[in-house]
């Protein structure tokens, strides 16, 4: 059986294309460029170079394929493309679709990004193809992007104010969407995964403050704020605006629950907060403070070689 495998150089097939090659499993995975299949490759999956808009490359990725994975990237069009896909995945007999969506996908989702994950989703449920889909809270690995701002001020910045959210673990999404797809028992079900409790930005800053034995602090934006940081990174304003909307949505606890749906699909007991930070967080946190610091020693390393070459040339009287 091969599985195609699309969103193939995201966070979760990250961590999913190696269980499924580990298994024994044929795996195929969707790139956008052939510049992005060496990565894929070297973790054992082949590769098909494919786009959500042109249809016919798509089709070829399809072709020998038993069951998709099928994961649409936050865009203005992610319905369309997925819609695509799910036409050609009829016409080509494809027999299963194990769908990442989003957490309470649906009509009155809070941003216009849930509510196409919540459309995609009934178009899967009418397609007449077995399905299952997996609705993934917000994921720990996010707070990777902050490593830069805690690293140099000891802040932690977002845009959730004291509300708390189920925050789930990528590796476990990556460990259900891998039961999900070899074994068809969870057909015909979504699922909202969440991590083992709801956790506060605030309740982080602590964890961490222990960690790493250094005060950490807690500084919350709104969620207007944290749209503008958006458009100055250079994304575009439906980005912005799905940010803004999915903050303010958590900031009135609208994620503030969790699920068993982690431990009931792959028999272990989803990931605490705790198990990230000490096993993700913090070693992402200590290399980077290694690479600046050897960045620093190379610095002063190449300072030093170039103030005795200076020396030796006997150019001390001229002006630099």
């Amino acid at each position: 059986m091969t599985i195609l495998v699309t969103g193939a150089t995201g966070k979760i097939a990250h961590h999913l294309i190696p269980l499924l090659v580990d298994d024994g499993r044929s795996v195929r995975a969707m790139v956008h460029s052939r510049d992005k299949e060496p990565c894929v490759q070297r973790q054992g999956a082949e590769t098909a170079v494919a786009s959500f808009d042109d249809p016919r490359s798509l089709e070829l990725a399809l072709q020998g394929v038993e069951t998709v994975l099928l994961l649409t990237p936050p865009h203005p069009r992610a319905a369309e493309w997925a819609s695509t896909c799910i036409a050609l995945a009829k016409e080509t007999g494809i027999k299963r679709i194990v769908r990442i969506s989003a957490i309470l996908a649906g009509p009155n989702g809070p941003s216009d990004n849930n509510r196409q994950h919540g459309r995609t989703d009934d178009e899967i449920r009418r397609s007449g193809i077995a399905y299952v889909i997996l609705r993934p809270h917000f994921f720990m690995q996010n707070l990777l992007a902050d490593i830069d701002t805690l690293k140099s001020e000891n802040v932690l910045q977002a845009a959730a104010g004291t509300a708390k959210l189920g925050m789930i673990d990528v590796r476990d999404i990556a460990d259900v969407a891998k039961c999900a797809l070899i074994d068809a028992r969870w057909d015909g079900n979504a699922y909202d995964l969440t991590g083992p409790a709801s956790i506060s930005f605030e309740e982080i800053v602590h964890e961490l403050s222990d960690l790493l034995r250094r005060p950490i602090h807690y500084a919350p934006i709104t969620p207007k704020e944290l749209a503008q940081k958006v458009r100055e990174m250079g994304l575009d304003e439906w980005s912005a605006q799905s940010f803004h909307d999915y903050l303010q949505a958590y900031g009135e606890g609208w994620g503030d629950f969790t699920t068993d749906a982690v431990e009931t699909i792959s028999g272990h007991r989803a990931r605490s907060f705790s198990q990230f930070a000490e096993e993700v967080f913090l070693p992402a946190l200590s290399r980077l403070e290694s690479a600046a610091s050897t960045e620093r020693l190379g610095s002063a390393s190449s300072l030093h070689d170039r103030s005795k070459r200076y020396f030796r040339s006997g150019r001390t009287s001229e002006r630099t």
